[in-house]
C-alpha cells in the first residue's frame, strides 16, 4: 500500500458543532459536507458555512463535498449547482468531492453518466473533483474505464486498503480525537501542492478566444507591411504558405491580374472565421463528450 501524505476527517452537521481551531496538530485537512441533493437551500448542510469560517479561521485546509441523490444527469447538474453556488467562488485546497453511494442511485451507464457530468461540470469551473464510495462501489457499480479521468476517494474501514490509485481512504468512522468520535481519512497525494498548481490554468472560452485574437492581431500588424503579398516572402516560405491558403481555400481577391492573396484585411478577416469555425466545433465536440 502507499504511503499516506496526510490525515483527515470528514464532518457534517451530523458532527454538530466541531471545534477546528482544537483539531490543529492532530490532522492535517478537514473535508466538509456541503449538502446534499439537487440545488435548493433546503438542502445545504446546515453546519457548512461555520465550518468553512472556522477552518479559514483556524488556517485549516479543507475540501468539500455533496451526498448525490442524481436519478438523472439533470439532477447531476443541479448538484453540481448547488456546490458551486455554496462555494462562492473558493477552491478548496482539498478538493471537491461527489459522494456516490446512497441505495437509491440508479444502476449502470446512467450511474456513471452522473458522475462525469458532475465532474466535467466542477472542472469547467476551475476546480479538482473526485468521487467517493464505498470499496464494494468502486469494484462493481462503478467499476467503469470512464471514471478514469477522476479522482477517487475510498471508504473501507480497514487496517490497509485493498484498492489500487485512491487519493483519499476513509479507514475507520470511530476515530477519537479530543473526546469527539469522526470519520478518518489518509491522503496519498498533496493536494493542496496539487490544486495551487492549478490556478492560472482554469480560463474561460471566452478568455482563450481573446488570447487567440490578440495573438493574431499581434502577428498580423507585424507582418503586414513586411509581407504584403505572397511574392513579396522569402523563397523558403512561399510554397508552404501557397499550399495552406489552397488546402484552406482562403485566396482571397483578385485585382487586375495581380497576387493580392496575403491582402490585409482579407487575410485577417479569414483568420478570425477560421478561429470561429474551431472554436464551435471544440463545443459541438465538447457536447458529444460523454
Amino acid at each position: 500500500m502507499a504511503e499516506y501524505v496526510a490525515t483527515g476527517v470528514d464532518i457534517s452537521q451530523f458532527n454538530g458543532d466541531v471545534d477546528i481551531g482544537a483539531l490543529k496538530g492532530k490532522v492535517d485537512f478537514v473535508i466538509i459536507r456541503c449538502g446534499y441533493g439537487s440545488d435548493y437551500a433546503s438542502q445545504d448542510d446546515v453546519q457548512y458555512q461555520a465550518n468553512v469560517r472556522k477552518c479559514e479561521a483556524a488556517a485549516m485546509p479543507y475540501g468539500v463535498y455533496l451526498y448525490s441523490y442524481a436519478r438523472n444527469t439533470d439532477m447531476a447538474r443541479s448538484e453540481a449547482r448547488h456546490t458551486l453556488r455554496l462555494l462562492q467562488g473558493r477552491r478548496p485546497l482539498y478538493g471537491v468531492w461527489y459522494d456516490v453511494e446512497d441505495v437509491a442511485l440508479p444502476a449502470g451507464e446512467t450511474l456513471i453518466d452522473n458522475c462525469v457530468t458532475y465532474c466535467r461540470e466542477m472542472e469547467k469551473a476551475g476546480l479538482y473533483c473526485g468521487i467517493y464510495s464505498s470499496l464494494n462501489w468502486w469494484r462493481t457499480r462503478l467499476n467503469s474505464p470512464r471514471l478514469n479521468p477522476f479522482d477517487k476517494w475510498v471508504a473501507q474501514w480497514n487496517d490497509t486498503l485493498d484498492y489500487q490509485g485512491a487519493g483519499l481512504w476513509q479507514y475507520t468512522d470511530r476515530g477519537v480525537i479530543n473526546g469527539r468520535r469522526f470519520d478518518m481519512n489518509r491522503a496519498f497525494r498533496d493536494y493542496p501542492a496539487i490544486i495551487k498548481g492549478m490556478e492560472g490554468t482554469d480560463m474561460t472560452r471566452d478568455e482563450v478566444a481573446k488570447l487567440a485574437r490578440e495573438e493574431a492581431q499581434a502577428v498580423y500588424d507585424k507582418n503586414e507591411a513586411r509581407y504584403p503579398r505572397i511574392s513579396s516572402l522569402p523563397d523558403w516560405a512561399r510554397g508552404p504558405v501557397e499550399e495552406v491558403y489552397r488546402r484552406l481555400d482562403l485566396l482571397g481577391t483578385e485585382d487586375s491580374g495581380k497576387d493580392t492573396r496575403i491582402d490585409a484585411s482579407e487575410t485577417y478577416a479569414r483568420a478570425l472565421v477560421v478561429i470561429e469555425k474551431v472554436l464551435r466545433l471544440l463545443d459541438e465536440l465538447e457536447e458529444k463528450e460523454p
